[in-house]
């Protein structure tokens, strides 16, 4: 027996029949978004940095001559004592040194700038002995050969300069600074805070 088809389709048929690609279709689709990575993160290289900044200070001219004055104490001697601050235009160091059993003062202006590397270099402006004035080269050169200078600090004679390497002072923490701006006239003088890894 053959059924006979009266040329009606069964929309019932194919409405479940849509349904069902429909949801297998929906299916896949969030299947497919589930399992993708967002991010490709096999292209992402992460940077091994030596160090990290970890904050900012600002200071004044006061607070770091206190400062300075306090890390030097370790530096002086009976014979060979000095003081390092800052004026309102420049860095003064005063000492005294003896000739003929006789003390005379010594004063060495810098004139204080920022380097790339954070570091601070102060170039020679003005060398006296108490009121007559000095050539550079030769002042430094005994600054360099009797004065006990930390070992952060190095005197180049050839430049006139004195280079404070502040990323090689050293401590417990692994903490140092680099100078980020230094303006006497306006009593600003920012250090970044740095810590090695």
């Amino acid at each position: 027996m053959k059924q006979k088809t009266t040329g009606k389709t069964n929309i019932w048929k194919w409405l479940f029949l849509l349904l069902l690609s429909a949801v297998l279709g929906l299916g896949l689709v969030l299947f497919n978004r589930m399992t993708t990575f967002r991010e490709d993160t096999s292209q992402i290289a992460i940077p091994k940095e030596a160090e990290t900044k970890i904050g900012t200070f600002t200071t004044t001219r006061n607070q770091l001559n206190d400062t300075v004055a306090t890390y030097l104490e370790d530096y002086q001697s009976k014979d060979f004592s000095y003081k390092l601050y800052a004026s309102n235009q420049l860095v003064l160091f005063e000492g005294e040194y003896l000739i003929l059993g006789q003390k005379i003062p010594l004063y060495i202006y810098f004139q204080p700038s920022k380097l790339a590397d954070g570091s601070v270099l102060l170039t020679v402006s003005e060398v006296s002995a108490g009121t007559l004035g000095l050539p550079s080269a030769e002042i430094l050169t005994y600054l360099k050969k009797n004065y006990k200078l930390p070992n952060f600090i190095t005197v180049d004679v050839n430049k006139s300069a004195i280079h404070i390497h502040t990323t090689k002072i050293t401590n417990d923490l692994g903490i140092y600074v680099k100078a980020n701006t230094i303006d006497l006239y306006n009593d600003q003088i920012i250090f970044d805070i740095y810590r090695k890894k």
